[in-house]
């Protein structure tokens, strides 16, 4: 597999296929998991490493004196003070008929006698054993405080009817029938002790005593030692490089998420000043355009003949020009942060109407919209920013032209009346909008999910700005929407007295 970053995106190579990645915060995050899979693989493995290590090592001067002290104690003996004695009788009471079966070759007979020897011997040991006050007495000894456990086993037991021909009487890690069961471990007889976890790290001694003469026997034994709670013992030990392991993966993480944070954050910036810079160009060529065509019609004799066409196209560049003006007004204003400051005047709703569709028709290169004025209001004398209110509505309609994909796209714009209000609605036979997109689309640069997967223009401003303009001359604002069935935006616009 081979795999390399070119502009912002991902390829992978795998066998005779390149797969690339596009979105460049996944190839940031794949890296950046991957680099903490690292991170956290190594950390685990020094950390399993050291515990391996303080684990062979843990309370390893105890075991070392306990050894020296566990040794003495049972020198011409085995296991305990006094286990010697009842070991020989055992052993010695059926040596001789156990040599007799074994060469009689009597396999079954043999195997019979050697368990049941074993048996009874394991018992006496276990019965007699003083394994407790001689760990205890060794605790003392070397001022020990702490609670251990301890198991004493035979490991192994060979007899030797001839000098150092061992014929295996136990061994360990078989399973007898006739031994007890309940004594029975893989490492052995258990004779006395409760330690259950037996391995090296806990072993003090391990014997082997025997006896070059004939008709005599050879066995293994084992001491083990250890903490009630060895793992949390050793982890105590670990704890301050285990926190500072913990510490550090914390810490990478906590400065990986600021930065992966703040590198978002520049981008968006990034990403939103380059829209802008781009769009607020288009936002300027709105009204120079129209301007151009109404002073490319002034040239044209057949429509300068008449008054009215000229008056109808000059006032289009005079609103044009003050729209331009006030425009460039409004970008100084979003570089500052200003609040919307009105200029309210007072006029009839469906004559502002009028003139704002004719100066958007202009501007309308898609032969396939269709917008349309509805006037059923009876009094639409309203207070308005004449401004402001042309942006809200440009804004509006710009919206629904551009999220629909209907043939013709149609705009409504409608005036109806009711006891107090003028009611402005602007709808449209768009895509529509589910409940989360409508709760989310008056959100500073919000953009909703691309409908067709190509770019739409945008800074996700616009409705941002029409709820602003609303708000400011403190009008309601209503939005109803159904996914494929279009959009209607109501604003509830107070009616002045006539």
């Amino acid at each position: 597999m081979r795999s390399s970053i070119n502009s912002g995106n991902l390829f992978i190579f795998l066998g005779s296929t390149w797969i690339m990645i596009k979105h460049p915060i996944t190839i940031y995050k794949v890296v950046a998991g991957i680099a903490f899979i690292i991170l956290a693989s190594v950390q685990f493995f020094l950390l399993f490493n050291m515990y391996r290590m303080e684990d062979e090592h843990y309370y390893a001067i105890e075991k070392a004196g306990m050894h020296d002290l566990y040794e003495p104690a049972i020198n011409n003996d085995k296991l305990y003070p006094g286990a010697v004695q009842i070991i020989d009788k055992h052993v010695y009471k059926y040596i001789d008929t156990l040599e007799a079966l074994y060469k009689q070759n009597r396999k079954g007979a043999f195997d019979t006698l050697r368990q049941v020897m074993c048996d009874s011997m394991f018992a006496e040991l276990r019965a007699k054993s003083c394994g407790d006050s001689l760990i205890q007495a060794m605790k003392k000894q070397l001022g020990i405080t702490d609670s251990l456990q301890y198991c004493l086993q035979i490991r192994n037991i060979d007899f030797a009817f001839e000098a150092r021909k061992y014929i295996p009487i136990y061994t360990h890690g078989q399973k007898y029938p006739l031994i007890n069961k309940a004594i029975q471990d893989s490492g052995g007889i258990r004779i006395s002790g409760k330690l259950k976890n037996i391995n090296s790290t806990n072993s003090v001694s391990g014997l082997t005593v025997s006896s070059p003469a004939s008709h005599s026997y050879k066995m293994d034994f084992a001491l083990h030692i250890d903490t009630y709670d060895r793992v949390w013992g050793v982890i105590k030990k670990m704890m301050p490089v285990f926190l500072l392991s913990l510490f550090s993966i914390l810490s990478v993480l906590v400065i990986f998420y600021i930065t992966f944070r703040n590198w978002l954050k520049q981008k968006k910036l990034a990403d939103m000043q380059t829209d802008f810079i781009n769009n607020i160009t288009h936002e300027f060529h709105t009204p120079l355009s129209a301007i151009m065509v109404a002073n490319k019609s002034l040239q044209n004799e057949k429509i300068t003949g008449k008054k009215e066409n000229v008056v109808s196209l000059t006032g289009v560049i005079s609103r044009q020009a003050d729209r331009l003006k006030k425009l460039i007004g409004q970008v100084i204003d979003i570089s500052v942060g200003r609040m919307v400051k009105l200029n309210k005047t007072t006029l009839p709703l469906n004559d502002l109407l009028e003139d704002v569709l004719l100066d958007y028709r202009l501007n309308i290169s898609d032969s396939s919209v269709q917008l349309n004025i509805e006037k059923h209001t009876v009094h639409d004398m309203v207070a308005v920013d004449v401004f402001y209110f042309t942006t809200m509505l440009q804004n509006i309609i710009d919206n629904g032209i551009k999220y629909n994909n209907s043939s013709p796209k149609m705009i409504t714009v409608s005036t109806t009346n009711t006891d107090e209000y003028v009611l402005l609605s602007i709808k449209d036979n768009g895509i529509g909008m589910n409940d989360a997109i409508t709760r989310r689309i008056f959100d500073k640069f919000y953009r909703a999910p691309n409908w067709k997967n190509e770019p739409i223009q945008g800074l996700g401003l616009g409705l941002h700005y029409a709820r602003q303009c609303v708000e400011a001359h403190s009008w309601k604002l209503d939005v109803k929407s159904k996914p494929e069935e279009g959009s209607e935006f109501i604003i509830f616009i107070p009616c002045q007295q006539q």
